[in-house]
């Protein structure tokens, strides 16, 4: 009787752990889990090459940039995010993790990301003025 109750204890306390670590221990509200890039355009065209194929997830303060390519391979690159007012702030601090999408940049600099609509929390736009002068549109759909 005692070792079934060891057993019982002991999924239970797994279960709690593994459940405890969905919002790492806190909820980041309306950003947290996977964002699908919808389209992107670029200074007001839409981006002829993108094929709905490209992810945003977050998680505390993780940030990842993932694509899924036609073999169903991922490639997928890992940042660090926050909000500042009506901004998302997205870097990518270490070399071998750059974004994958050409448009955001790397080397631990600053990407600024202007967040507008959303007021259903399943639809965003970030938009981004790239390094070059160019003004870059992500509609993301929570996934």
């Amino acid at each position: 009787m005692r070792q079934r109750f060891l057993n019982i204890a002991m999924v239970a306390l797994v279960a709690a752990i593994a459940t405890g670590c969905t919002h790492n221990n806190g909820d980041i509200g309306r950003w947290f889990g996977l964002w699908r890039v919808v389209s992107i355009t670029v200074n007001g065209s839409n981006n002829g090459n993108y094929t709905g194929n490209i992810f945003f997830a977050f998680q505390s303060t993780t940030f990842e940039q993932k694509k899924v390519n036609d073999d169903h391979g991922v490639a997928q690159m890992i940042g660090e995010w926050r909000e500042d007012g009506d901004a998302l702030i997205i870097t990518f601090p270490y070399d071998r993790y750059y974004p994958i999408d050409g448009y955001m940049i790397g080397g631990g600099e600053e990407n600024r990301l202007t967040v507008s609509g959303g007021s259903d929390n399943k639809h965003l736009q970030l938009s981004l003025i790239t390094p070059a002068g160019s003004t870059v549109v992500y509609s993301l759909e929570k996934y």
